[in-house]
């Protein structure tokens, strides 16, 4: 019995410490007017002007639905006045990509939205850029690269070298088109550069769009070479140079704001949550990839 009541006395004390942890939590966060996102003020006084991050490969699954729930809030929340998007990315899928830039051009379409490029947002991370009003960016960023790769890894022959077969059983003739066994036929070549081309092109609108530009100036840059910071100004794609704190100050003077604070939203995490972290289905990725097409830039190491 003694044992049993330790147990219970044990059990109570935690769950007493967990409900002054999360009690706590709750009062040092301020709670936006809307939505489950929390808000951290980074520096400044007055009224709210948000910062959006955009850090690493264009999100997908959970972590691209977090982002666009945060843009939600953010049209949502009527104490916002401005947003910066700080774009630090190489880019990364093309539904991705597109999901992003319909959710902040609708974003920019309500209120002022300054982007701010970091060391490097190329390709995906430089179409992104585009939905916002303006474009801030550093004069030795690596920036453009306006272009869509597509990969087709080919294991074929290092199947055979281990001894695997595999046999492949379809219906239609290009169900199995970009398998990774066996190379592209001349059709299903033409078939999956057609996909590659549609995508183009819609980078290439994005940016005219996004920039005021001729499609024909557009094109004349979208060779997928990268440019700097101080070259993408004197091309048009940015409107000037400028770190993240010129963009925030930007942002608030296209408001009308005397005096500004910004904000970062942040996740309230629960009690357990943390622990394992998130999944990682790398295996199951690997196992299901045959044709990725991608907004990406692909040089490293210049900066």
């Amino acid at each position: 019995m003694n044992r049993k009541r330790w147990l219970a006395l044990a059990l109570a004390l935690f769950l007493a410490v967990a409900l002054l942890v999360v009690g706590l939590g709750r009062l040092t966060a301020r709670p936006p007017a809307q939505g489950p996102w929390r808000e951290t003020t980074l520096y400044g006084q007055g009224e709210k002007v948000l910062l959006l991050e955009l850090l690493g490969e264009i999100p997908s699954g959970k972590a691209l639905e977090r982002f666009l729930s945060q843009v939600r809030q953010a049209r949502e929340d009527e104490e916002v006045r401005a947003v910066v998007l700080y774009v630090e990315s190489p880019g990364g899928g093309v539904t991705e990509t597109e999901a992003l830039h319909r959710a902040l051009r609708a974003l920019a379409q309500e209120k002022p939205l300054v982007a701010s490029l970091g060391r490097v947002a190329a390709s995906g991370g430089y179409y992104v850029a585009t939905a916002a009003r303006e474009i801030l960016v550093p004069p030795t960023a690596v920036t453009g690269s306006i272009g869509v790769v597509g990969y087709l890894p080919q294991v074929g022959e290092l199947l055979a070298k281990v001894g695997v077969r595999v046999e492949v059983l379809k219906e239609g003739r290009l169900k199995d088109m970009a398998s990774p066994l066996r190379p592209l036929t001349p059709e299903e070549r033409e078939v999956v550069q057609g996909l590659l081309r549609e995508a183009y092109e819609l980078f290439v609108q994005r940016v005219a769009e996004g920039r005021g530009m001729p499609r024909e100036k557009v094109l004349a840059l979208a060779d997928g070479r990268i440019y700097s910071g101080k070259q993408a100004v004197a091309l048009g794609l940015a409107d000037g140079e400028g770190y993240l704190e010129d963009a925030a100050r930007r942002a608030a003077e296209l408001a009308g704001l005397k005096a500004f604070r910004l904000v970062r939203y942040t996740r309230p995490k629960g009690l357990l949550e943390g622990l394992w972290g998130e999944e990682v289905p790398w295996a199951q990725a690997l196992l299901q990839a045959r044709f990725r097409v991608e907004y990406r830039y692909l040089g490293g190491g210049l900066w």
